[in-house]
């Protein structure tokens, strides 16, 4: 295993998923957090594969996967057939339009009796700093998993820097 590329790889995540998700919730923009988490499930999940990061038509799979492997039983259950990926994922990515089969929230303004990935009146509630919990514990295992050499490398275009992050 190449060190270098695996930190790279890494830091990258790190960088982009974890502090730039993080800054839009801790300045408010839970929306445009929730379209960043949908991506970056995604987007993790072309690390748990052994096609080229810009492999087409992997988008479902990949989302799917990184759920499955990453983030837990309970996004699996909400994801059967797909219906995470098609309500949160597709819906938001391509029209920035929240699906009303999914109730959006963040803690501050959480419905009373709404828990995080539970239905309430047929609504899938998510909330924002939950979900960017789960999806930094799925980093944190995805980390674990390149450090011990269980999923290939890909080769990330351009560093943190390289995007003016800093």
């Amino acid at each position: 295993m190449d060190k270098q590329k695996a930190e790279q790889e890494k830091e990258f995540i790190r960088r982009i998923f974890v502090d730039e998700i993080g800054r839009l919730q801790r300045e408010g923009f839970y929306f445009f957090s929730f379209i960043m988490m949908g991506q970056a499930i995604e987007t993790l999940g072309c690390f748990l594969d052994n096609k080229p990061l810009k492999a087409r038509a992997q988008s479902s799979k990949r989302f799917s996967k990184s759920l499955n492997i990453l983030m837990g039983n309970e996004y699996r259950m909400v994801n059967k057939d797909f219906w995470l990926y098609d309500r949160l994922r597709n819906q938001l990515t391509h029209s920035f339009v929240p699906s009303k089969s999914l109730l959006l929230c963040a803690r501050e303004n959480q419905p009373e009796g709404a828990k995080h990935l539970e239905f309430l009146e047929e609504r899938l509630v998510l909330v924002a700093e939950d979900m960017y919990d789960d999806l930094v514990a799925g980093c944190e295992k995805l980390f674990g998993m390149i450090d011990r050499g269980k999923v290939p490398l890909k080769n990330i275009a351009a560093s943190p820097e390289e995007l003016g992050l800093k």
